[in-house]
């Protein structure tokens, strides 16, 4: 099901009738889940490359992209198979997320926000933990995120922005739990990447996160599923992620999380 029939990206993504896209995929045989994955990997990777192309003061009229925007093969519908988009995704060779590599061999994302392949790395900076199952530690993580990133806040909106970011923001939440829930990620960066992206929308995704995150610690707590300590140290997670949302509205949340929290255990 093609939802962005009469949709052109800033980086020159369409479909038509045929319903192959102009980056070469085949949306055919993809099943409502797999159009919205296929979506959120696509936007995902646009949201790298504009912020790239703004980082060079490139703001307007951006290069547009054809079916070298996937890479080169389509004989496997460039990786996207259907209903396993997201593993797909994760495992392709031209992996959107980490090997867009340019000609200095550093990735998009990489070269974007500065990073390197550190991020696996059990500490970080004065020995500032990259997991943490305590409140205490997950304050010291929190603490040293709001010296690097600084205490950013949303801006205002008015009523119907406000509203709407909040829609995004509770379609994103929904979507992001039910993607990572099954994975083998660590939980803190679960915590912090929902968050993060329900945040990119706005102050409006900003509060339904803030509040989807306080609901569901609550019914931990009461169902005897965690202890307040360990609910505590999960909020710390929540706020890493809508604090660097709400920096980064433009970023990859797995990518940016990972600076402060290790996505595998």
């Amino acid at each position: 099901m093609n939802f962005y029939s009469n949709y052109k990206s800033p980086l020159g993504y369409q479909t038509g009738e045929s319903q192959i896209d102009t980056y070469g995929v085949d949306h055919s045989g993809f099943s409502t889940r797999d159009e919205l994955e296929y979506q959120f990997a696509r936007q995902n990777k646009e949201n790298q490359l504009i912020q790239n192309y703004n980082n060079q003061g490139i703001t307007k009229n951006y290069p547009q992209y054809g079916t070298n925007f996937w890479g080169s093969s389509p004989e496997n519908n460039y990786g996207f198979g259907t209903s396993k988009i997201h593993d797909n995704i994760e495992n392709m060779n031209n992996n959107p997320f980490e090997n867009t590599v340019n000609t200095f061999g550093q990735s998009q994302t990489e070269q974007s926000y500065g990073l390197r392949n550190n991020n696996r790395n059990q500490t970080q900076a004065n020995n500032i933990p990259r997991y943490w199952d305590t409140a205490a530690d997950g304050e010291k993580v929190w603490n040293y995120v709001q010296q690097q990133e600084g205490n950013v806040r949303p801006q205002s909106q008015n009523m119907f922005s406000y509203g709407a970011s909040g829609v995004i923001g509770g379609v994103k939440t929904l979507y992001n739990y039910l993607t990572l829930q099954p994975k083998s990620y660590t939980d803190k960066y679960k915590h912090a990447v929902i968050n993060c992206s329900a945040s990119q929308s706005g102050e409006g995704g900003y509060d339904l996160a803030n509040a989807f995150s306080n609901f569901k610690e609550d019914r931990d707590i009461s169902s005897g599923g965690n202890t307040l300590d360990s609910s505590q140290a999960d909020q710390y997670a929540n706020k890493i992620g809508r604090l660097l949302g709400t920096k980064y509205p433009n970023g990859d949340c797995g990518e940016i999380v990972q600076r402060y929290i290790n996505k595998r255990w």
